[in-house]
This record gives structure tokens, sequence and C-alpha cells, in this order.
């Protein structure tokens, strides 16, 4: 059966590498993208974003399953296959809390903010942005373009949208199914974001009593306000202190060694595969203690005998935001719309695995192209515009250093 038997994400992954090598072979811009970033510093971090992010669409493919058949939306019943979406996210938070925790630890006070604000707004709205569109104009495609809300009331169905949230559009009944409700796991990417400057103050600049007291506060507000809608869930937060804690373990050249070694890679699949198939939900303490332990390992610089170092995965790495925030789309259209254009009946197991065949590959594809050519360009963009605020400050600055020399 699909819904237990893993042969089915194993083909599903290996559909995915094949159709990444297939582009990076037929479309240079690619390639020479992958070998102008060449191996950075946590490449092995790089290589599981790819496998994580797939992961997921394979996750919300068992779900479509069964929500086919049983007009239910619930987690597969297999533990392996309910934890290829939320060991996944966990673990994203945890690639987050590393690199961001790393990135503080050794810039200290350095740390510039102005661009880290700025990419990361960059880095998250130009792909959403269009997705948003596309999901806006769906829904009212589907509604014969009637207004059954009020402006204001659509006014503020935009605005949590663009704040990651997922009302009802129109009163089109559950809208974020249309994307599989991803955006979820943003809001809590955002708080974190928010929260660094705060955190850093309180565990790594260490300044007053007074100015932690305040920091905490501080965080505390920011935790209500992100969580204004949906408040966000302390354990799934937690899964950030695995990345944490990372930061601190590379930071320690016998640790790092250790994690490099093969019993290190034997540890690490171990404590993966006891996560994967022992427990139904991630974000408990046990399970986030063993993907803690995968995730340091792999953080070390471990690729698992050349896994997560393969040209096509890393490049599965680098499209991952576009296949975690596409692949709802796609599924939806593929399973929800195209059976009834071309008449067949997708609750078919056989049907349905050919769906899937073509879905994977797909899926890759648009990936990589609404990489290439929308999150790539709003990147440099970010980049550009820090430059032109830096220009536009270099003047005042040097203004007000001659009239404090006056």
């Amino acid at each position: 059966m699909m819904d237990t038997n893993p042969g089915f994400a194993a083909v599903a992954y290996l559909l995915a590498i094949a159709t990444s090598a297939m582009f990076l072979r037929l479309v240079p811009k690619a390639a020479l993208h992958l070998q102008h970033n060449g191996e950075s510093r946590y490449s092995t971090i790089d290589g599981l974003r790819g496998y994580l992010a797939f992961g997921v669409f394979i996750h919300h493919a068992l779900i479509t399953w069964f929500y086919l058949h049983t007009g239910v939306i619930d987690f597969p019943p297999s533990n392996f296959y309910s934890q290829l979406g939320q060991a996944s996210v966990a673990l994203f938070f945890m690639i987050t809390g590393f690199l961001f925790w790393s990135r503080l630890l050794k810039q200290g006070r350095q740390h510039d903010w102005l661009a880290f604000a700025v990419s990361r707004v960059f880095r998250l709205y130009p792909l959403y942005l269009p997705l948003m569109l596309i999901v806006f104009v769906t829904v009212f495609n589907r509604q014969d373009w009637e207004l059954k809300d009020s402006p204001a009331q659509l006014a503020g169905q935009v605005f949590d949208w663009l704040t990651f949230e997922r009302p009802d559009i129109n009163q089109y009944h559950q809208s974020g199914m249309l994307i599989s409700n991803v955006t979820w796991t943003l809001a809590y990417e955002v708080f974190f974001y928010l929260a660094l400057p705060l955190l850093g103050l309180v565990f790594i600049y260490r300044g007053h009593w007074l100015q932690v007291v305040l920091c905490l506060i501080g965080i505390y507000i920011l935790y209500q306000v992100v969580g204004w809608e949906h408040s966000l869930k302390k354990h799934f937060l937690a899964s950030f202190l695995g990345g944490i804690a990372a930061a601190y373990w590379v930071r320690r050249p016998h640790l790092v060694a250790w994690g490099r070694t093969h019993v290190a890679t034997a540890v690490a699949l171990l404590a993966l595969t006891l996560a994967m198939t022992l427990f139904k939900r991630a974000f408990s303490l046990l399970p986030l203690l063993l993907l803690s332990t995968f995730f340091v390992i792999v953080a070390s610089g471990n690729p698992l005998w050349g896994a997560l170092r393969l040209r096509s995965v890393r490049w599965l790495g680098e499209i991952s935001y576009s296949t975690y925030l596409l692949h709802g789309y796609v599924l939806w259209i593929m399973v929800q719309q195209l059976p009834h254009l071309m008449s067949f009946n997708p609750q078919s197991p056989v049907l349905y695995l050919l769906l899937m065949v073509v879905c994977s590959c797909l899926l890759i594809i648009i990936a990589s192209l609404t990489f290439l050519y929308i999150e790539k360009p709003g990147i440099e963009a970010g980049k550009t515009f820090v430059n032109w605020l830096r220009q536009k400050q270099r003047p005042r600055k040097l203004a007000d250093e001659a009239a404090r020399e006056r």
C-alpha cells in the first residue's frame, strides 16, 4: 500500500533527483549558478534542504490521497509519511536557528542588522507575492468574479495573507488548501527573525540586567503580536533550539572532527530513523532530541556517505523555498483540476501514482525556473537595495562627523 510502503517515497525522491540532474545538464544558467556557489561552508545543510522540501511534498501527496477517499484532511496513518512533513519542518527551523545564530556568534556587535532585515524581506516576498496573487485570482475565478465580502473585509484578507495568515478569501472555504496551508511555518520564521536581535542582547551581548528584562518583555510582546491570529506553539519554537545548539557544537573542533566520522554518520542515520518510525509527531521532546542529534552531525559537515553532496541534491537545496512554497498549488492543479479536464479518476491507485510521477518531475522544473527567474533576481535586488541605502547614509555620516569636528 502507498500509505505505508516507503518505496513510494524512494521512487519520488529518485524522480526528483533525476529531474534535477537533467535540468542542470539542459539549462547552463542553473549549472553556472551551482558552480559559482561552489562548496559553501555548510554545503551539507544545502543538500539537506533539498530532501526536506521535497519530503513535505510527499507528505502532502499522501494527505491528498486520503482526502480524495475520505474527505478528511489529516496526517497519514504511517509514522514515516507523517514525519516526512513534520520532521522536515522541524529540521528547517533548526537550519534557520543554526545559520543565523552562527552569524551572531561570529559577528557579535558588528552584525549588519540592516542587511539582515532587507535580505529577509527580499528572500521571502519575491516568490510569495506572485503565488498569493495566483491564489486570489484562482479563488475569484472559481466564484465567477462575484464579490461576496465587502471591500474592507477583502482588504483585511489581503493584509492577513501578506503576513502569512490564511483566512478564507471572499468566503471561499479553506482557501489555504490551495497551497496546502504551507505558509504557517513562515510566521515562525518571521518571529525568529524579529526576535533575533533581542535574543542576541539577552544571550550574547549580555548587558545590564534591566536590558535583559526589557528584551525578554519585548520577545513576549513579539510572540503575542506575530501569533495574533493563531498563537505560536512553544513546542514548535523549540525546534530552533536544536539549530542554536548546533551553532555552539560546530565552534568546537574536536566535536566537528567526530561529527565527520563514519561512526557519527551511523549515529545520525539511526537517530533519524528512530525519529521517523517510532513517533507520529515531531514536535515533542524525544523526537526533537533525536532530530537535533541528526542535525548537529550534518552541521559538522558530514555528507552522510555522499548523499548530501550530489550536484543534483545541492540544486534541490537551492530551489527548496520554491519547492516548499509552490508544491501545494501544483498538487491542487494536478489532483483537483486536471482530472476534470481530462476525465479520469484520481482515486485509482495506479492513476494517482502516475499523476504523482508527473507531479514530482513538474514540481522540480517549475521550482527551478521560479528560483532562476524570481527568487535569484529578488535576492540580488535585496543586495542592490542595501548598497543603495548605504550610499544614501554615507553623506549623512560624513556631515555628522564634520559637525562633530567643528
